[in-house]
């Protein structure tokens, strides 16, 4: 099955599209709040880079409690999946 890592890129490029299309927020504006600059973002989005060890803790930042909680449960769930997947 696929690494941690591979499914934690899946899962953020689509947690973070949903998230700034929520808040109606340009790449831009989401780039400012990250502290990283727009084109970094623009890879962030599409994939091409895992958010770094200060981005992550940044973007949870912006979420409410309840959704850090979802967040990360919801990828701790699809982890141990690929995992037992993995042992299979």
């Amino acid at each position: 099955m696929r690494k941690s890592e591979d499914l934690f890129l899946d899962f953020w490029v689509v947690r973070v599209r949903e998230f700034r299309a929520k808040m109606s927020l340009s790449q831009e504006k989401l780039a400012e709040k990250l502290h990283v600059n727009v084109r970094n973002y623009q890879k962030l989005e599409r994939g091409v880079h895992r958010p770094s060890a200060i981005t992550l803790p940044l973007f949870l930042n912006l979420l409410p409690d309840q959704e850090i909680l979802a967040f990360v449960h919801t990828f701790g769930k699809l982890a141990e999946a690929g995992h037992s997947e993995e042992v299979a």
